[in-house]
């Protein structure tokens, strides 16, 4: 069996930035808005200005999880203030005991391994 297996050049201080999301939801009005805005987040994160992939999993019937690989912690920071934000946080705004929300932003401090593609910080930085 063959593959290729690579790792990532990173500058000395790394702009970018990953991003862990994740929904859980508390009640039976957080379970359906979570399902039925999942792909609607997904998709208009990954049309972000700055943001390179995003990746969504499935933790259990009640939670999800995001990643989102961004080029810049300012460019997150610009996503955070646009419309589409704002949208998602008037149902939290309106239903404060309806999900529960976290977020994690993380800096690269080494590169990862990647085998035959690139995929999240290699889709920001350079193969070697």
């Amino acid at each position: 069996m063959s593959y290729s297996v690579y790792r990532i050049n990173l500058p000395e201080s790394p702009e970018a930035v990953v991003f862990v999301n994740g929904f859980v939801a508390r009640n039976r009005a957080g379970f359906f808005w979570m399902w039925k805005q999942l792909l609607w987040i997904k998709n208009v994160t990954a049309k972000a200005k700055g943001c390179m992939q995003v990746k969504a999993g499935i933790c259990s019937l009640n939670e999800v999880i995001m990643v989102s690989y961004w080029v810049s912690e300012n460019s997150l920071k610009e996503f955070f203030r646009g419309e589409p934000h704002r949208q998602m946080m008037q149902f939290i705004a309106k239903n404060p005991q309806s999900l529960c929300l976290y977020n994690e932003t993380y800096s690269p401090l080494h590169s990862g391994k990647y085998i035959n593609e690139p995929q999240g910080m290699a889709t920001i930085y350079a193969r070697s």
